[in-house]
């Protein structure tokens, strides 16, 4: 279990709604702000993609793939500063039973064609999933590679009209997002979050992938340091200059963000929630979480948990 794999899986992403647009001649899209995470595939033609400045806009081509991290004002236009409608407000549409079919601007002229994604996450883990990404992310897969494969299925069937579109979109879009952030964060590694940075290192990788295997084993320093095959010195010194953590520290902040969405989401009683992530009681489970948060689980989950994530894991 990498941590990509888990964050994914944990924050729940699924796509909210997708569209196909054809825009042409002088056009301009402002996109909703609510989103967490959008995603805007070029399919054909041109355009200019920024989110607060014009003058930072981004010129995107055919085959492109436009990553916005939310909530922020986010613009596509055939030029930069060009006069935007709202996405909501297109000149036709047809809702079907999968994607809407929008278009914008002219009725003639050489059009720009581009699907939209909009991802809704439940829970803060996503906080940890899109550390690192900047509010506009330009991704130019090159030919032959696996996302532009998954590209082009994307464009093929968000153009269908036929039974389970909607779910074959939902899994399309999961795997085009998988393969933008490992991009993204493999060409920027010095912005991209602790975590991702580990995982290049083969010792410390394997620890982080035991722990996210199974966060609730009884797991020790010597434990880990067998997992990554190196001493135990060795193993907490390269561990703490990668994550900027000690492992067990980061263990214990694993769990408590793993406590705070089961007590945020679901009903299950503190003795459950303690089993489920290795405590030996309710009462040894409440005493970690108070030593955490400053608050007992039962007060902090009635209070509907307004603690900050951290942007390590979506960690406090």
């Amino acid at each position: 279990m990498d941590v990509l794999t888990d964050l994914l899986q944990r924050s729940r992403a699924r796509g909210a709604a997708f569209s196909h647009s054809t825009a042409r001649g002088a056009w301009g899209i402002r996109f909703p702000t609510g989103g967490k995470l959008a995603i805007h595939g070029i399919l054909g033609g041109e355009a200019f993609a920024w989110t607060d400045d014009p003058g930072r806009s981004r010129h995107v081509l055919t085959g492109d793939v436009v990553l916005v991290r939310g909530p922020v004002q986010q613009f596509m236009a055939h030029t930069p500063g060009a006069d935007v409608v709202p996405f909501a407000y297109p000149r036709s549409a047809g809702p079907g039973r999968g994607a809407r079919r929008m278009e914008f601007g002219a009725e003639s002229g050489d059009p720009t064609t581009f699907f939209c994604g909009a991802y809704t996450f439940q829970g803060e883990l996503c906080a940890g999933l899109l550390a690192g990404l900047p509010d506009l992310t330009v991704v130019r897969p090159c030919a032959g590679s696996s996302l532009r494969a998954a590209l082009d299925m994307f464009a093929a069937e968000i153009l269908r009209d036929a039974p389970g579109q909607q779910a074959l979109l939902d899994s399309l879009l999961d795997v085009v997002l998988v393969q933008v952030l490992r991009e993204q964060l493999a060409t920027d590694v010095a912005a991209a979050p602790a975590w991702f940075r580990a995982m290049d290192d083969p010792s410390v990788g394997a620890a982080l992938r035991a722990v996210h295997a199974a966060p609730a084993r009884a797991w020790t320093v010597a434990d880990l340091a067998g997992e990554a095959a190196l001493s135990r010195a060795t193993f907490a010194r390269r561990f703490t200059a990668l994550l900027g953590v000690a492992p067990l520290t980061y263990l214990a902040d694993w769990r408590m963000a793993l406590a705070r969405e089961q007590l945020r989401d679901g009903d299950a009683g503190l003795a459950a929630v303690a089993h489920s992530l290795g405590y030996a009681s309710e009462f040894s489970f409440a005493a970690a979480f108070k030593r955490h948060h400053g608050v007992a689980p039962g007060r902090w989950r009635t209070s509907a948990g307004t603690a900050a994530p951290s942007p390590r894991t979506g960690m406090r």
